[in-house]
């Protein structure tokens, strides 16, 4: 950390710990006491009220009226929240206005060195931005209120695009972000489990009146980590073998829908134990998008989804 750092931190310290001795402050921020005096001392200059009491039970602390000011925040703190406006602008967050106005009431209390250090490093970092529809956005904070409230919802949902739409009676459990689509997380009292709808295909949404009581092991990180793995007991399990180079692999690796799957590497091959379905369902059009780069070894099942889908796109084309 830089000096003004350690000197926030201080400060930091003081206001979230209350009275503390130089040697707790030094503890803390692994300085020397004398190193602790001397930022005490920079605090005093700069206009900011620490008080000091001497002897047994004593220590520096700050005054209750410095304690209603703003929090301090350190570059990487800054940096982090102006990456965060742009990563939720990206995925359409409902409430990226909001955040972006927070962020803009903290560089009011910047001083000019910041305001020129954050404006370096956030310039230096960008993301597309989507363009959600209002519809889509208001639903969302619908979805996300829903969730925090514990509250059972009537939704009109549609299951492929076009539908009319079918009622469901819900409890929403999360909300959640994948590459260009918000998803939700919701207990199905018709299908009495809980089930993943597409937040898009969500036309209407209304609050019953009543409220739900979500397990306490429940976690939406969890759940969207495990869920493209949960299978039935029957489900039968396959091993895919795949060749390619150590760049592409390790991309098809990462892919989140493996997040779960028994993964290993060995050179120029990669290993893969999923469940069948999912792997028909996923990786024929997942790998198709690699080209001649990804080369399936294993299962002959896989191959042949492979083989059909490209031969039905040749068709498609073809007769175009």
């Amino acid at each position: 950390m830089t000096k003004l750092d350690y000197i926030l931190s201080v400060l930091w310290l003081l206001r979230t710990k209350g009275k503390m001795t130089a040697e707790q402050i030094a503890g803390e921020l692994e300085v020397s006491v004398r190193t602790v005096y001397r930022y005490i001392d920079v605090l005093g200059l700069s206009g900011v009220p620490v008080i000091s009491e001497a002897g047994h039970g004593g220590g520096f602390s700050l005054p209750d009226s410095f304690l209603a000011m703003p929090l301090f925040f350190d570059l990487s703190e800054l940096k982090a929240m102006a990456h965060g406006v742009e990563l939720a602008r990206q995925a359409g967050d409902p409430y990226a206005d909001a955040l972006e106005r927070a962020l803009g009431k903290i560089k009011q209390r910047l001083n000019d060195y910041q305001q020129e250090d954050l404006r370096r490093h956030a310039a230096g970092f960008a993301a597309e931005h989507a363009e959600p529809s209002p519809e889509l956005q208001k639903m969302l904070r619908t979805l996300e209120q829903a969730v925090a409230g514990n509250r059972t919802l009537i939704m009109l949902y549609a299951k492929h695009s076009g539908d009319s739409g079918e009622e469901r009676r819900i409890d929403p459990y999360g909300l959640f972000y994948r590459p260009n689509r918000w998803y939700l997380a919701a207990y199905c009292h018709a299908r009495q489990s809980i089930r993943i709808f597409r937040a898009d295909r969500i036309k209407a949404a209304v609050e019953t009146g009543q409220r739900f009581a979500k397990p306490e092991s429940f976690s939406i990180r969890q759940y969207i980590e495990e869920d493209a793995m949960r299978a039935g007991p029957e489900e039968r399990e396959a091993v895919v073998r795949l060749r390619g180079e150590s760049d592409v692999l390790d991309s098809v690796a990462s892919l989140w829908f493996l997040k779960a799957c028994r993964i290993e590497r060995k050179n120029d091959f990669l290993n893969i134990a999923m469940p069948e379905a999912v792997m028909l369902e996923w990786l024929p059009h997942v790998l198709l998008s690699y080209g001649k780069q990804v080369q399936v070894v294993e299962p002959l099942r896989l191959k042949q989804a492979m083989a059909e889908l490209a031969a039905d796109l040749a068709r498609f084309y073809g007769s175009s």
